[in-house]
């Protein structure tokens, strides 16, 4: 399965290893520099992942990010009190095991995900 998955987190390493686990399962991984430019890029990104406190960070609510129809996959140090929403799933960190690419194959397959043929990689 191939897509384009944008990966939002406030710490690097964290980003890195997010990126290196999802292009293990064959993945094309966007690790944009800000929240901002994630939301630009969302266009063309099959799901995001994003990290709570980069929405803390941004001022952006959970809902607001789930009243959007883009799938995404919300990282939060507890899932009490978190929206819901169909295009949504919630990974408690830290993170264990495959939950995150679990939460990804399930949105994309809910999505009817098409393949991509063509890779594109971002710095």
């Amino acid at each position: 399965m191939v897509g384009m998955i944008l990966v939002v987190a406030p710490d690097s390493a964290f980003r890195l290893s997010l990126r290196f686990m999802l292009e293990t399962e064959g993945f094309d991984v966007v690790v944009p520099d800000s929240f901002a430019e994630a939301v630009r890029l969302r266009a063309d990104a099959d799901c995001m992942i994003v990290d709570h406190d980069v929405l803390i960070e941004a001022g952006m609510p959970v809902a607001r990010l789930a009243a959007d129809d883009g799938p995404f996959v919300l990282l939060a140090d507890t899932l009490q009190d978190m929206p819901q929403a169909e295009h949504m799933r919630t990974v408690e960190k830290p993170l264990l095991g495959s939950a995150v690419v679990n939460a990804v194959q399930a949105l994309l397959e809910g999505a009817g995900h098409r393949e991509k043929p063509v890779l594109r990689r971002f710095p």
